[in-house]
């Protein structure tokens, strides 16, 4: 039979390996790191007004802070909560850039500050954990959808169907123009087209927006979204695969 002093040091033995292996598990929970569920980094473009700007969005685990970097290296962009929040914790952002004018800053010059290649996002979790993710930038930009119904301004009839249409985009925008110019680059692939469309001093506000699929270049709207004697705005976005888009802005009136 062992001695009292030969199983204290046994347990003595078993307890520091237990220790050990626990802290270790520890120290590998400590060291796990996470994904974003979704890092999206990508140009639009508005094609009536004349400029661009960057959009960057991130979805993911309770986070204290995240920053992205773009492919030099350099810090794009960096977001920390501060007070309670920092302890709750967010799980997404979204931000887009100043869009200046091409007359103030010509489109090679904006392009210049967002270059081609893969972002990397990185944070920390609210429970200390690390979160990773990666989204490429191209500068594949479309070109503007062409509306061709209704006309800019076109005073149309209530009582008629209204639908508005636009040509398939086919081309993407001459980057080396001052002023984003379409050009005739073929190389692209629009993924779909958004319509959003709103009826102007309307109360209470009444605005629509659909997604719709690449080959889908109108749409019908409902009657009950018709007024007589309105103004409506409303833009069509054309995006590509890799999430660039481009905006064109117009508008049209229904008579009495």
């Amino acid at each position: 039979m062992r001695s009292l002093l030969e199983l204290s040091g046994y347990i003595f033995s078993i307890s520091l390996v237990l220790v050990l292996v626990g802290s270790f598990a520890g120290d590998s929970r400590a060291q796990e790191t996470l994904e974003f569920e979704d890092a999206e980094i990508r140009i639009e473009v508005n094609s009536t007004d004349g400029d661009a700007g960057l959009q960057i969005f991130a979805d993911g685990e309770p986070w204290q802070r995240v920053r992205v970097k773009g492919p030099d290296g350099r810090q794009v962009y960096a977001v920390s909560n501060r007070g309670a929040l920092n302890r709750l914790g967010s799980t997404e952002f979204f931000t887009e850039s100043n869009e200046p004018n091409y007359e103030e800053v010509s489109l090679p010059e904006i392009l210049s500050f967002m270059p081609q290649g893969e972002y990397e996002f990185s944070g920390v979790t609210i429970d200390r954990e690390k979160i990773e993710g990666s989204a490429e930038l191209t500068h594949d930009l479309p070109c503007g959808p062409e509306v061709i119904f209704p006309e800019e301004e076109e005073v149309v009839d209530p009582n008629e169907p209204i639908i508005i249409a636009w040509m398939p985009v086919t081309n993407k925008i001459d980057t080396s123009s001052l002023t984003g110019e379409c050009g005739d680059d073929t190389d692209i692939e629009i993924i779909r087209y958004e319509l959003v469309i709103e009826i102007v001093d309307s109360d209470p506000e009444r605005k629509l927006t659909v997604t719709l699929p690449s080959v889908t270049t109108e749409y019908l709207l409902s009657p009950d979204f018709i007024l007589s004697g309105a103004e409506y705005k409303f833009e069509v976005l054309a995006r590509e695969e890799s999430g660039n888009q481009t905006i064109t802005e117009s508008s049209f009136f229904t008579s009495e």
